[in-house]
């Protein structure tokens, strides 16, 4: 009993704490009262007292009857990159009511699927097409494309058990493997790098387009996404070395039946979702707006109902603690919170002598050990991130660069653990993995991957202009 009291007892504490402690000096009192709500909500997110979007609901709730901050609270929601996520999640939906997904998956199947590593490159590229679509890769990748394989694995006889590593502990690596690597690679494919990059803004001042992103992130995200299923068949190679990739590929298109109109659609209105957010540099299309009508595209066609699109448990949960945590982080900008912090980082730390590129590195490989404490990539980020944003300031890093080096580190250092990213966790409990083994890969992979970023990422981002 007193186990499971005791993260609701550390949750409410945390505020009550920080309000008894006087405000610091040259920081304005209500920045500090909203810092103690800020510190409630990251709280709430990390330990889980009740589920993380009812948490950060008392959380705003009990600011803004006790202290008025409904405005500040409220502000969150009326943010573009809110809706961005939101809308973006929506359209997910889409993708498994309409069966879309698996089709593509299942037609990889057929073409590439003849071997086990074969199969591991039906999960990335499976993953990839989907990933710009779906800012949820616990929605896609654990709603999506890993029930696909592993119902693959099932059929060559491979349960979670003995027989685990026939294929299925091999194929649960790579799914989650490829998950991360895409989630890295677009705006639109993980709440996260969103949320990296509001902070960013409220920072540093840095605002950047779905295009320049997906062109900083791409290469090398791209790279690292073709090695990840070699990596791991090497690492944890699979017994079964031929497959029927045919006849698994004919029953799965036979139960989804031809193509419908509702998925021709569906292709017809993603594709040219993708060609006005990787054009909106010279279009001027707003991002979100591009969302926003892919949505009603969907509803509007019938691609799927709005019955449908409420069903979508995700998309609402990331809206509502995702408007939160913005809110609460726009108005410690708003009070200069981040500028006040910053001079006290600027005063107490010295990288002379070391370029931005080094200091990048060390923060970002710093940063992999504190993955062992965070039970979400939502819950680093809203921690960590500002504080690594105002390390790199003080170490002159230009602000693209330590914006756009972070925000795919936070999902490529998921790797350490199977909780620290949702589709993590949805694939762990799939059962094919021991944690003895998903951690002894972790600390080997996520290094790996980060290295990778950095050493194709700096020379990209130079060649492109982003620093």
């Amino acid at each position: 009993m007193v186990k499971n009291y005791l993260p609701m007892a550390i949750w409410l504490a945390v505020p009550t704490v920080l309000l008894l402690i006087p405000c610091p000096q040259g920081l304005d009192p209500k920045a500090w009262t909203m810092l103690a709500f800020y510190a409630m909500a990251i709280f709430g997110m990390i330990l889980r007292p009740i589920p993380e979007p009812a948490a950060l609901l008392v959380t705003i709730g009990i600011y803004s009857v006790g202290f008025g901050g409904t405005a500040v609270s409220a502000a969150g929601y009326g943010t573009s990159t809110v809706w961005l996520v939101f809308s973006a999640c929506l359209v997910s939906r889409a993708f498994v009511e309409t069966g879309l997904g698996k089709r593509m998956a299942f037609l990889l199947i057929d073409k590439f699927g003849r071997t086990p590593l074969g199969l591991g490159y039906v999960a990335a590229l499976s993953d990839l097409v989907i990933a710009p679509a779906t800012p949820s890769n616990t929605a896609r990748s654990g709603g999506i494309v890993y029930p696909i394989l592993r119902s693959v694995a099932v059929t060559l006889g491979s349960e979670p058990g003995p027989t685990a590593n026939k294929i299925g502990t091999y194929l649960s690596l790579v799914c989650n493997g490829a998950s991360l690597s895409t989630a890295s690679m677009f705006l639109t494919a993980s709440a996260p790098i969103l949320l990296v990059f509001s902070f960013a803004q409220s920072v540093l001042g840095v605002n950047i387009t779905w295009g320049t992103y997906a062109l900083a992130a791409f290469p090398p995200g791209f790279i690292f996404l073709m090695l990840v299923p070699y990596l791991y068949y090497r690492i944890t190679p699979p017994e079964i070395k031929s497959i029927d990739n045919k006849a698994i590929a004919k029953v799965g298109l036979e139960e989804l039946g031809p193509i419908t109109k509702q998925e021709k659609t569906l292709l017809v209105l993603f594709v040219l979702a993708l060609l006005a957010w990787s054009t909106s540099h010279w279009t001027k299309l707003d991002n979100t707006g591009v969302a926003l009508g892919f949505v009603g595209g969907v509803l509007i066609f019938k691609v799927t109902s709005w019955e449908a699109m409420l069903k979508e448990k995700n998309a609402w949960n990331t809206f509502i603690w995702y408007g939160a945590v913005l809110g609460l982080a726009g108005g410690l900008a708003k009070l200069g919170f981040f500028k006040w912090l910053g001079q006290i980082v600027v005063a107490h730390v010295n990288f002379s002598g070391l370029g931005p590129c080094t200091v990048m590195a060390l923060l970002i490989f710093s940063s992999l050990p504190l993955r062992y404490v965070f039970a979400s990539a939502a819950a680093y980020v809203g921690t960590m991130i500002p504080v690594y944003l105002m390390l790199a300031q003080a170490g002159g890093v230009p602000p693209m660069l330590a914006a756009m080096s972070l925000a795919p580190s936070v999902l490529l250092g998921s790797f350490v653990t199977h909780f620290a990213q949702g589709a993590s966790t949805v694939i762990y409990a799939g059962g094919y993995v021991s944690q003895k083994t998903w951690w002894g890969t972790g600390v080997f992979v996520a290094p790996l991957a980060t290295a990778i970023l950095l050493a194709l990422g700096f020379p990209w981002w130079k060649i492109i202009g982003l620093w």
